[in-house]
Order: C-alpha cells, then sequence, then structure tokens
C-alpha cells in the first residue's frame, strides 16, 4: 500500500510540475522581504517600499527604499506603470531628489500614488533619468 501511494505522489508532482500556467498565473508579483522592520515588496537590496495593497483608482501612501551607491541615488526620481495585459502607460510618481536612509536602505522617499485598473502593473523607476529598477504588483478592484 506505501509503495502505491509514493508512486501516485510521484505522479503527482511530475505532473504538477509540467502543467502549463493558466493566465492569472503568468503575471508575476515581486516576493516580499524584511528591510529594518518592515516588510517589503519589490527586489531585495536594490528596490522596495513597504507592503500594502493596491486597489484600483485609490490614491495610497507607499513609502519607496532605493539600495545602491551614492552616484545612482543623485537625482530626480521618476516612476512609469504600465498594465500588463493592456500595454497602458501611466506617470505614478515624480519628484525632484531622492532623502536619506531609511529602514536599511540608502534612500527613501514617501509617495502618494494611483493605478486606474485591476490587474499586474511594472512600476518602472528611474533615478537622474537612468533606469533602476521595477517592482511589480497586483492591483485589486
Amino acid at each position: 500500500m506505501k509503495k502505491f501511494s509514493l508512486l501516485w505522489l510521484l505522479i503527482f508532482l511530475v505532473a504538477c510540475q509540467n502543467a502549463p500556467l493558466n493566465q492569472e498565473d503568468k503575471g508575476t508579483v515581486d516576493g516580499t522581504f524584511k528591510a529594518g522592520s518592515y516588510k517589503m515588496l519589490g527586489d531585495k537590496g536594490r528596490i522596495g517600499f513597504i507592503e500594502s495593497t493596491f486597489y484600483a483608482g485609490e490614491d495610497q501612501k507607499y513609502m519607496w527604499h532605493f539600495w545602491g551607491e551614492s552616484s545612482e541615488l543623485d537625482g530626480s526620481l521618476l516612476v512609469k506603470a504600465t498594465h500588463e495585459k493592456t500595454g497602458q502607460e501611466k506617470k505614478v510618481l515624480q519628484v525632484d531628489a531622492l532623502s536619506g536612509p531609511n529602514n536599511t536602505a540608502d534612500a527613501h522617499i514617501p509617495s502618494l500614488m494611483s493605478l486606474p485598473e485591476s490587474g499586474i502593473w511594472l512600476l518602472d523607476a528611474y533615478i537622474g533619468g537612468d533606469y533602476f529598477g521595477t517592482v511589480t504588483v497586483k492591483v485589486y478592484e
């Protein structure tokens, strides 16, 4: 009986590993990581903001954090959002300069952002005109 159960478990695991992704699974959302006493969403050691849920059409506060050399963190910040399925683009944040260290990050900035519709959005950050990183988020109705 044990051999039979183990065989079915093995078949199930192999089948799940090779199963195609459904449409919702194709949009990845960045993972979380710990920085200071906060849980962040983004790319650990590079870019992130304090984890929060996005709701379509609602302005919400987000504290962005950046890790890098001082030369990379010098200049204005521009964040452009792109909807993964529709390709809709929107400028969601623009500030003249970043603030200093916070929560283990080398720089940070508070923000108020809103995304117009539900789905997966790519938030591309540019500092001083240069691409810095992307945070991928899921927006709910």
